[in-house]
């Protein structure tokens, strides 16, 4: 990897935001030769949140970026996506996971932890010191367009400069407050509540091998196992009154089990393990068609915030980084002609899943009780895998911006002006390493 006198640009690309999206930035741009530095507001690097679903085109971005088998060391692969009938109990959709659908996408399904994800990211940054600069306790206040690109402030009152910006900074983006000018909107409709239980609390006729949807009239709950099958991942979510508040907030199952009393009893026994829950705010923006002005894009959910009803949220913010690290070397460091390529890369494809995400697929979740459900059910029961694996292709393949870094990055596992190689072989050798650790879990868990 480029060593600080050999990368392809003086002055450093600033990243807003340390979570996944600029993580994978940062990790993008070191790949194609470009120095940066990554600002996190927190006092470190962390990740809140709990499950996590790892579709193929997810995995391919992960690959891309060179800390995929490291996140494959903690991750579960399951072999069902199942939605029931909430209300009847009976088994709507069945994908299975298996050879067929690995040799489809050229890649498994699996779930993990968010911060699994987002630690195999910091190790890989951490990795190549020479390229990437991470900085924690610096909250981005404002920045302004310079000739020579961009003076970034913070809430010390210190200030970066740099050569371009990457706005990766989250649902509150100060960087897209400054591009786009529309407020995040201060109530939803739509929350969730989040638990992380013991296996063995788990009902017994529940522990399947399978990302779980139980589906009902403004509502579904989900569930899966997590780290090596030592956990399960519990979200429900319920669409009702608007509330302004309730991000990471201790909630009473007194609270949220009259939410879901429509319920069949199996669900109803699973959310009833929880002695509480966490209380979430679901936050979203509607699609926009800029994200860019000049050396400033935005990335992630600053450029796309959507519900979680698709999850693709982290696998769209890894896709953006990747499609940007490739923009920026093609353009060999005129960020600007980078910014405008990234974005026509990435606009019509980030934008039709957080359609998708926010508006259609809640038209199949949340149907109400009566005719409608029974239609809904009648669309997709007995359908074959082929036929929903079709369906998905559009989603679950790899753009072709994504092959194409993959392809480089094989061919050329150095960036070609780089004098030292010697961070990316440490970085390789602690990801056989912890892949070859992950090989010894159970064999029916280690499927790839």
């Amino acid at each position: 990897m480029a060593s600080p006198s050999s990368s392809r640009n003086k002055a450093p690309v600033i990243v807003a935001g340390g979570g996944i999206g600029g993580l994978a930035a940062a990790l993008a741009l070191a790949r194609k030769g470009f120095k940066s530095v990554v600002l996190e507001q927190a006092p470190q690097f962390g990740e809140i949140g709990a499950g996590i679903q790892i579709a193929p085109n997810a995995w391919h971005a992960l690959d891309a970026l060179g800390v995929g088998a490291l996140v494959k060391k903690e991750a579960v692969f399951i072999e069902h996506l199942l939605m029931m009938d909430g209300v009847s109990g009976e088994k709507v959709i069945d994908i299975p996971l298996d050879a067929r659908f690995a040799k489809r996408f050229a890649n498994p399904y699996a779930v993990t932890h968010r911060a699994d994800i987002h630690g195999s990211l910091v190790d890989g940054c951490k990795a190549l010191p020479q390229m990437i600069d991470l900085r924690t306790n610096s909250r981005v206040t404002g920045f302004d367009i310079a000739d020579s690109g961009v003076r970034v402030r913070l809430a010390s009152g210190d200030v970066v400069t740099g050569t371009a910006l990457v706005g990766a900074d989250g649902a509150k983006s100060v960087v897209r407050d400054a591009l786009v000018g529309d407020p995040l909107p201060a109530s939803t409709i739509h929350k969730c509540y989040r638990a992380v239980l013991n296996a063995g609390d788990v009902p017994k006729d529940l522990r399947w091998a399978a990302a779980t949807l139980w589906a009902a009239h403004d509502s579904h709950i989900v569930h899966y196992p997590l780290r090596g099958w030592k956990l399960f991942n519990l979200v429900a979510t319920s669409i009702g009154k608007s509330i302004t508040e309730g991000h990471a907030e201790v909630a009473t199952p007194e609270e949220v089990l009259p939410q879901f009393a429509h319920y069949c009893e199996k669900p109803l026994k699973l959310m009833r393990t929880p002695k509480q829950f966490t209380r979430w705010m679901l936050r979203y923006r509607e699609p926009v068609d800029n994200w860019i002005k000049g050396p400033v894009a935005l990335l992630g959910d600053a450029a796309h915030l959507m519900l979680q009803y698709m999850a693709q949220g982290a696998a769209m913010a890894m896709e953006d980084a990747v499609a940007l690290g490739l923009a920026c070397g093609a353009a060999d460091g005129d960020f600007e002609k980078a910014f405008k390529r990234y974005q026509e890369m990435r606009l019509v494809r980030a934008s039709r899943v957080h359609i998708s995400a926010n508006s259609l697929i809640g038209q199949i979740f949340h149907v109400p009780d009566g005719l409608l459900r029974l239609v809904r059910n009648d669309i997709f029961i007995g359908r074959s895998p082929e036929r929903y694996y079709d369906a998905l292709e559009w989603v679950f393949a790899a753009p072709d911006y994504v092959r194409q870094f993959k392809a480089s990055a094989a061919r050329h596992p150095a960036v070609t002006q780089a004098r030292s190689a010697k961070p990316l072989k440490r970085a390789a050798l602690e990801v056989k390493r912890a892949a070859a650790r992950g090989k010894r879990r159970p064999p029916s868990r280690q499927r790839s």
